[in-house]
C-alpha cells in the first residue's frame, strides 16, 4: 500500500476540526493526513469536479474540514487502509459554511455534496444511514460508482432526493431506507420527466446524480429570509 502525506486535495487546504469537545463544525487545525495513492487520485478528481459544479452556483471552497482519514491499530475498516475520508465541512471564500450536521435545517446543499460524491464513489455513508454518521459523509474506494438498490444509504439518498427536490411521495414512512414499490414508482416518475433510463446503466445512475446536484443546488440559491415582522 502505497501512501502519500498530504495538506491539501484539488489545491484546497485540509483541516481537522475534532480535535477537542466543542470543535467540530467551529474550529479547525490544519492536518495532514496519509492517503492511499489511488484514493488520493480519486479525492483530487471528486473535489475538482465538486468545486466546479459549487462554483457555477456562486459557492467557491476555501478549505475541507474533515473527521479524519486513516486509523490507528491493526483494524480492517477503509479508514485503517487509509482509504477512507470523513467530511464534516465544507468553508466558502465569502466566509460562508456548510456543515454535515445540517441536514435536518439545510437539506439542499447537502444532497447536492452527497451526489458529487456519488459520481466518484460507491461507498458514501450519509446522515440517516446510522447516528454514528449523522455529523459527516463518509465516503470510501471499497466499491465502484454505481446505484445498489439494495444499499441502505443509496436508498435514503434517492428518498431525500425525491421527497425534497423533485415533490415525490415514497409512501406514509417517508425515507426509511427501504426501496419499496412507492419508492420504484416515484423514480420511474421522475426518471422519465427527466429522459432519464434504467440505472442498470451506470451512465443513467450518473445522469440523475447530476440533475440532483444542479436541481439542489438551484434550491439552495434561491433560499430567501422572509421580512421582519411590522409591529
Amino acid at each position: 500500500m502505497a501512501l502519500t502525506r498530504v495538506e491539501s486535495i484539488a489545491g484546497l487546504p485540509l483541516y481537522y476540526d475534532r480535535f477537542n469537545g466543542t470543535s467540530y463544525g467551529r474550529h479547525a487545525v490544519a492536518m495532514r493526513p496519509f492517503i492511499d495513492n489511488d484514493f488520493l487520485h480519486q479525492c483530487t478528481a471528486c473535489f475538482s469536479g465538486m468545486q466546479a459544479v459549487l462554483s457555477k452556483h456562486g459557492l467557491e471552497i476555501g478549505q475541507i474540514w474533515s473527521g479524519g482519514v486513516g486509523r490507528s491499530g491493526a483494524g480492517v475498516s477503509y479508514h485503517h487502509r487509509n482509504r477512507a475520508f470523513d467530511l464534516d465541512a465544507l468553508i466558502f471564500t465569502d466566509g460562508s459554511r456548510w456543515v454535515a450536521d445540517t441536514f435536518p435545517a439545510r437539506p439542499f446543499l447537502y444532497l447536492a455534496i452527497e451526489a458529487l460524491l456519488r459520481l466518484h464513489f460507491g461507498t458514501v455513508l450519509n446522515h440517516d444511514y446510522n447516528q454514528a454518521h449523522r455529523d459527516h459523509l463518509h465516503f470510501d474506494n471499497g466499491t465502484a460508482p454505481r446505484f445498489k438498490r439494495d444499499a441502505r444509504s443509496h436508498t435514503l439518498f434517492v428518498q431525500h432526493a425525491l421527497v425534497k427536490l423533485f415533490n415525490q411521495s415514497v409512501g406514509e414512512a417517508g425515507a426509511d431506507g427501504v426501496f419499496g414499490p412507492e419508492t420504484e414508482q416515484a423514480l420511474n416518475r421522475v426518471r422519465r420527466n427527466l429522459g432519464i433510463g434504467s440505472f442498470g446503466d451506470k451512465a443513467n445512475w450518473f445522469a440523475f446524480l447530476q440533475e440532483t446536484a444542479d436541481a439542489a443546488l438551484r434550491y439552495e440559491r434561491s433560499i430567501v429570509d422572509a421580512p421582519d415582522l411590522v409591529a
